[in-house]
């Protein structure tokens, strides 16, 4: 459901989802998402739309964005169980990064041991699991986020380094929203396998 694309994945690969194109949804979807949890589908319709972001912080400081439907949010997920959002999340130059957490209190990215997690106030774990513009750029984003309708919220907290007064951190959101329809994959076709968040949480 949410990918960072390594650098080495060939760029002859669609950057988006395209009309007629399958998914498998993986079966660790949980119960409600059963819409669609293991299903099959195609791209019947899609369109895509741009929305930019901007927020600006004080050094040493964060925001967090919280991209889902609930009140105060961006309000940046599908609200309709038919349709799919996949979400390229790009990311302007500047002394910041973001941290994405799932659900909204625990972050993606991790080490196994208790203490190592992201900790904004922590001088060393404050750079653990972080995503730097570098890493998505907004005129070639690879973050990427698939959100479906009444999924958990994700939030994505822009932090600011130290050694600035303030940053002007902007993210570009490109929104493909893709219209789904469920069916079985002609043999041989080219499916595109989407996991749940949680299964990066092993």
């Amino acid at each position: 459901m949410i990918e960072l694309r390594p650098v080495e994945v060939p760029t002859t690969r669609p950057k988006i989802l395209l009309y007629d194109q399958w998914v498998r949804f993986s079966d660790k979807f949980p119960s409600g998402l059963s819409h669609v949890k293991g299903k099959y589908m195609k791209v019947a319709k899609q369109v895509q739309v741009t929305y930019p972001l901007t927020r600006i912080i004080k050094e040493n400081c964060y925001i967090d964005i919280d991209l889902s439907n609930e009140d105060g949010a961006e309000r940046l997920f599908p609200d309709n169980d038919g349709n799919l959002y996949e979400i390229l999340i790009g990311l302007r130059p500047g002394h910041w990064w973001v941290i994405p957490y799932f659900p909204a209190d625990q972050p993606v990215y991790r080490l196994d041991y208790p203490t190592m997690s992201p900790l904004v106030s922590d001088a060393k774990l404050r750079y653990l699991g972080n995503i730097r513009p570098e890493d998505s750029p907004a005129d070639d984003p690879l973050l990427r986020l698939y959100a479906v309708y009444k999924l958990k919220p994700v939030v994505l907290r822009m932090v600011v380094d130290a050694g600035v007064d303030y940053e002007k951190c902007s993210m570009v959101f490109d929104i493909n929203r893709c219209h789904m329809e469920e069916g079985t994959p002609p043999e041989g076709s080219r499916v595109k396998f989407i996991e749940y968040i949680d299964e990066l949480k092993f």
